[in-house]
């Protein structure tokens, strides 16, 4: 029999623990259209089942690529009782508000949402969360609202994109040195900071505690804080650790495998800071407390480390960071909400982390080229990437070597030339309908496919999505896909590797991206995790 309406399909090669997709539009469209019970088949009711089960046992997320919806759908049917009807839509309904996550409910269109422009610009206004709940670290961005920092004036997109070249191109600079057989003892070469880029925590060091607020930074893995007596010292801090006032403090290291007392740090933009490493207790909040922490005390800095920032917080991979030096308590574990710029996000170390694991999906941690390696970037596979419901079907190798890694510090997610220029196509194809803007405005400006949506109010944004391995496909909407001041000129947030950088190319996934993200790295356990609305828990 041939059945001329929309109806909900099971689709066989999905069955298992591939999401499954249910919308509003889908549901109402069932409902109000009155489905005849002779139009409802055997194999559909039992695959209903079947779907609800897999969902229940396997805690899969519902997404939109997981059902077939058709106008017309050959196949045989047989009469079935009103109470298998009943309790099939019911059993529907039950999967469908019983918290298993639904991506794209009520859009007009599988792989797209309809997002007010007005939501894709920034605030100036702080909305925090209402307090209660986890514990964790509170994390602003440097120069929003929520900071505290008394800057008013950020740094223009051209310094933010000006910056954040310099550091892309310090990371690919240490990838080449490795690539090319000439890899160099950068010590601690590290990281540039930049607007968007700059995430603060607040840490205190000292007995008693000094607070002050540092740069979240996983591609480091040292931490350290200005110092009280330094010869240059940063204009924009606001604290400076004062060690004479410290009871517990002692000079040098205090780790018996490294023998070093002092520290060098260079960043992408020819910042420095230079000082002596000390050891004392660092506090993070009143029942996370770590006596000998080993940290730098900077004693002559210099360049641009913006407002507000006292130092940074390391939470890469080395022996130095954070994260191995806390591995007794925190097993290794962290995970972060990186906010939007008028919000707070959440840090949160151990247990506190490792709670939100069964709502993520993970990835594997994969080891990476020696010098990017040993400075703690955080490597993972990535496969391919989706622009709505298309899959672009890149070429795997074109992310292997050297590879994928997640980083807080850089902005904007940076794809080899052939990943972004797949992309920039499915993208512009998918947003025909609005007009373009200007292309770049200056050589620092790296967005270069822009949309005028000054007369729009909902905009049918794409999702993106990466897809990395072990099935993490990771679901990118709204202010994670695009990036503007102004709805006269809103911007694909991606851009394409440099001319200047070398071959291979590293593929960079961006703080910009991670916006609004759980995002867990469990190091022990070798994966990363991602997940949604991390910041409002």
């Amino acid at each position: 029999m041939n059945v001329s309406r929309c109806e909900l399909v099971q689709c066989w090669t999905r069955l298992g623990p591939k999401a499954l997709d249910v919308s509003h539009t889908i549901v109402l469209s069932v409902i109000q259209r009155s489905i005849p019970l002779k139009y409802w088949s055997i194999p559909y009711s039992f695959s209903l089942y079947i779907y609800c089960l897999v969902l229940r046992l396997t805690h899969s997320a519902i997404t939109t690529e997981s059902l077939c919806v058709l106008d017309s759908w050959p196949f045989f049917v047989l009469p079935l009782p009103s109470t298998i009807f009943s309790s099939s839509l019911l059993l529907f309904f039950s999967c469908y508000v019983s918290g298993i996550p639904v991506y794209g409910a009520g859009e007009g269109k599988d792989g797209f949402h309809s997002t007010p422009v007005s939501s894709l610009l920034p605030k100036n206004k702080c909305s925090a969360p209402a307090g209660g709940g986890s514990q964790g670290l509170p994390i602003t961005q440097k120069y929003g609202p929520c900071s505290g920092s008394g800057h008013s004036q950020p740094p223009s997109p051209q310094e933010i994109f000006g910056r954040d070249e310099s550091r892309v191109s310090f990371i690919n600079s240490k990838c080449n040195q490795y690539t090319s057989g000439n890899s160099k003892n950068h010590a601690h070469n590290n990281n540039l900071f930049d607007e968007d880029g700059n995430f603060l925590v607040d840490v205190a060091f000292g007995t008693p505690p000094q607070k002050f607020k540092l740069i979240l930074d996983t591609g480091s893995s040292i931490t350290w804080t200005q110092c009280k007596a330094c010869v240059n010292c940063l204009q924009d801090s606001h604290q400076y650790f004062d060690s004479s006032a410290s009871s517990t403090y002692s000079f040098g290291s205090c780790i018996p495998s490294t023998v070093e007392n002092n520290y060098n740090m260079t960043y992408g933009d020819e910042s420095t800071s230079v000082g002596n490493y000390g050891c004392d207790t660092m506090t993070l909040e009143p029942s996370d407390v770590f006596q000998k922490f080993q940290f730098g005390c900077g004693r002559n800095n210099k360049g641009d480390f913006g407002s507000g920032a006292d130092g940074m917080l390391g939470l890469g991979q080395g022996q130095l960071s954070m994260v191995s030096q806390t591995a007794s308590k925190f097993k290794k574990v962290f995970s972060y909400c990186l906010p939007e710029q008028n919000s707070i996000g959440l840090l949160l170390f151990g247990d506190e982390a490792t709670s939100q694991s069964p709502s993520l999906k993970f990835t594997s941690l994969v080891n990476g080229p020696g010098t990017l390696q040993e400075s703690g970037y955080y490597f993972v596979n990535l496969s391919d990437m989706s622009v709505g419901n298309e899959r672009l079907n890149i070429p795997s190798s074109v992310f292997a070597s050297p590879g994928t890694i997640i980083d807080s510090g850089t902005v904007i997610t940076r794809l080899p030339q052939r990943a972004y220029s797949a992309l920039k196509a499915a993208f512009k194809k998918a947003m025909a309908k609005y007009p373009l803007s200007n292309g770049r405005r200056n050589e620092n400006d790296m967005l270069d496919t822009c949309y005028n949506l000054s007369g729009t109010k909902d905009v049918l944004l794409p999702e993106i999505v990466p897809h990395f391995g072990e099935g993490a496909d990771v679901r990118l909407s709204g202010k994670r896909v695009v990036w503007g001041n102004d709805a006269s000129r809103l911007c694909l947030a991606f851009a394409g590797n440099s001319k200047s950088t070398m071959n291979p190319e590293l593929t960079i996934i961006g703080n910009r991206q991670q916006v609004s993200l759980t995002v867990l790295y469990d190091i022990q356990g070798r994966r990363i995790g991602f997940g949604g609305n991390g910041c409002s828990k």
